[in-house]
């Protein structure tokens, strides 16, 4: 097994004491390094609180008209967010809390933190659902709406339940609003299925199972849930490209088989199939709330929230970043060991959240948020617009996207906008469904994505997108691998579709030491935006020292020779696997021919090597019949992505030694080391 452990950012130190190894924190310091050579220095002090508060809904002795202390505990947890002042925490038993928590106020510095965090080994679940109760009506539903009767498949059984405002605590409907905004006046309706833009934000759960959504109630009785074409099938005559959803997205991520659900115009009933069985005997869940976690105000600063699970948004999608789990434009929380799952729209937002109105000041500042598992968010998994000085590290990010709303183009793993010395590092992004892995979009500058796993992509987009950033940013030490198209046939976003790195219109990007693999489309992908104003050429964009496996067009795209490639490693590619675009004219290039016309990859090589990814177990399987070359490192790149200090020169890729040993464990994070 393959060392994890490396100095954690941030941590506290009697929390740094626990970790298997002690390396000299010199020698890995580059972990910590932006793309401009400074160090990222972190806030974060060791807490202790003058007062701890304790809530415990299971307690004969809970009532929030009580003390709140460990004998007398509060009910709710909205109770003692009430009650907390700078330097004081509440400490919450096992349970299930169907409420919105509403932090009052935030602390005061790093050291006058306020808390919300689960008791030592507590399984504390916090929704924005309740269960439904009684009041169901027996229905008989045929799949076809006109046409004699009896034709095509039998009528089946589902059931109808009207929704009235009391099963809504907040006043607020999902059933009855749509989950696209109103203003994506930019998302071309005549080549788009419209349907999951329109489809309603409530989400249904039996025994904990999400049904599918239908937009037509006779989509209720269909044999089968809609899906892909079949192989080969040509587009339909509307020129929609072709159907990737709903039904196999829900199956995929646990869904209940063959249940789903329509809800009236109205949006104060909707219909149920349940395989044909009776809601009698299960425990059946709507979302009533937008979210389980977000200050009424904004603007809160120094938050922790730590070990809870949230669940259950009928939230919007974006634009305005609204998460499950919301920091409502606060800045320096620290939002960790958490899991954030099943939000129709965004999981967990961390900046000012929209980009129309007034701005809360300073936020998204220096935002801590580590060890999380964010999944099965509809659109996005992090949002953040405008964070400055902000870490997101060892999180798993999986299973977003998978409302096929991509184009109206906010949809990602996580998503960033106007970003500053961002630091994204150890995280492992995987199983991602109609969207980007990370997309930093516009005027994000100084940021650094490293030593990250982005893996079972598919997507009109990349794995990992940078758009409109005219700064050097920089993309390191990461495994990028299996990115598909997810409207095969077509383009996708602009001919990227299935890449592994997107360069729309920016410039200045660094891209080293990286394992590029299995894309359909290319691994780095360039274009330029002459339809929009202040981006970027293209241009001093450098890609040094990558591994570039079985991409199915090409390795890279570049548009200006006032670019720079070298050091790179060429495995299974086709024939004409560099390319060189400008205007009309498109060269394709082996590697020879790259240098001769370039002089890029003068130390470039192709390579006879196996490699294999599997995104469950996070196992890397990599031989070869060669020895791998040394290239010199570049930007002080002089560690890998699992911790291990290379010197000043090392392989191509993010392994320093790959071909020390056939299989790795591959997972980056450092959390698994935690005490």
């Amino acid at each position: 097994m393959v060392s994890l452990s490396r100095t954690v950012f941030g941590r506290a130190p009697r929390e740094m004491a626990g970790a298997a190894t002690r390396r000299d924190q010199e020698s890995i310091s580059t972990d910590s390094r932006l793309p401009d050579g400074t160090q990222y220095v972190s806030w974060e002090q060791p807490l202790t609180f003058s007062k701890t508060y304790y809530v415990d809904n299971t307690s004969v002795r809970a009532d929030d008209n009580g003390p709140g202390t460990r004998e007398q505990p509060f009910r709710t947890i909205n109770k003692a967010a009430e009650m907390l002042q700078p330097r004081e925490r509440v400490v919450i038993a096992s349970g299930t809390y169907r409420e919105c928590v509403r932090p009052v106020r935030g602390g005061t510095g790093p050291s006058q933190m306020i808390s919300y965090e689960a008791a030592p080994g507590a399984k504390v679940f916090v929704k924005g659902s309740e269960v439904l109760p009684d009041g169901w009506q027996q229905e008989s539903v045929a799949s076809r709406r006109f046409g004699p009767a009896g034709q095509g498949a039998s009528p089946v059984t589902a059931w109808r339940h009207e929704l009235t405002g009391s099963m809504f605590p907040d006043a607020y409907n999902p059933f009855a609003l749509a989950s696209a905004p109103g203003d994506r006046s930019w998302l071309d309706t005549r080549s788009v299925d419209m349907g999951p833009y329109f489809r309603r934000r409530g989400l249904i759960f039996v025994d904990g199972k999400p049904l599918e959504p239908m937009e037509q109630l006779r989509e209720l009785a269909s044999e089968r849930l809609p899906g892909p074409p079949p192989a080969g099938a040509s587009v339909p005559r509307t020129g929609l490209p072709p159907r990737t959803r709903p039904g196999p997205i829900m199956q995929e991520i646990g869904g209940k088989p063959d249940a789903r659900f329509w809800v009236e115009n109205s949006g104060n009933a909707f219909h149920v199939r349940l395989s044909d069985d009776a809601p009698a005997g299960h425990i059946i869940e709507i979302t009533t709330r937008e979210q389980a976690f977000a200050p009424l105000n904004p603007g809160l600063s120094f938050i922790r929230v730590k070990g809870i699970t949230f669940q259950h948004a009928g939230n919007g999608y974006p634009v305005p970043q609204r998460g499950l789990v919301s920091t409502a434009g606060g800045n320096h929380w620290i939002i960790e060991d958490n899991t954030i799952e099943w939000a129709n729209g965004v999981g967990l937002d961390i900046g000012n959240g929209d980009w129309n109105g007034v701005p809360t000041p300073a936020a998204g500042s220096s935002q801590i948020i580590r060890g999380n598992t964010i999944r099965y968010c509809g659109v996005e998994g992090i949002g953040g617009m405008a964070t400055m000085d902000t870490v997101i590290e060892d999180n798993l990010i999986e299973w977003c996207g998978w409302a096929d709303a991509e184009r109206a183009w906010e949809a990602a793993g996580a998503k960033f906008h106007f970003g500053r010395n961002l630091l994204f590092r150890r995280n492992v992004v995987r199983h991602i469904r109609h969207a980007n892995g990370i997309w930093l979009d516009s005027g994000n500058v100084n940021c650094r994505i490293s030593c990250n796993v982005f893996a079972d992509i598919l997507t009109v987009s990349a794995a990992v997108h940078m758009e409109m950033n005219l700064q050097q940013n920089q993309i390191d030490n990461n495994l990028i691998w299996n990115v598909r198209n997810a409207e095969p046939g077509t383009p996708g976003q602009r001919g990227c579709a299935g890449s592994g790195v997107f360069i729309n219109a920016s410039d200045r990007l660094i891209v080293a030491q990286n394992l590029i693999g299995r894309c359909d489309n290319s691994g780095i992908f360039a274009i330029t935006r002459p339809d929009r104003a202040g981006s970027g050429t293209a241009q001093e964009n450098e890609v040094y020292n990558n591994i570039f496996v079985s991409c199915g067009k090409s390795a890279i795209v570049f548009l200006s020779q006032n670019n720079m490639a070298d050091g790179n490693l060429y495995v299974s590619m086709p024939d004409g696997f560099l390319g060189f675009f400008t205007g009309e004219s498109k060269q394709w290039l082996d590697l020879p021919a790259w240098r001769a016309a370039h002089g890029w990859d003068k130390d470039g090589a192709v390579g006879d090597i196996q490699v294999d990814f599997d995104p469950d177990l996070l196992g890397l399987t990599i031989s070869s019949n060669q020895r791998f070359p040394s290239v010199s490192v570049i930007h002080h790149i002089d560690h890998d992505i699992l911790g291990n200090v290379t010197g000043e020169t090392r392989a191509p890729g993010p392994l320093a030694n790959p071909g020390g040993r056939r299989r790795w464990q591959f997972d980056p994070r450092s959390g698994c080391k935690r005490s």
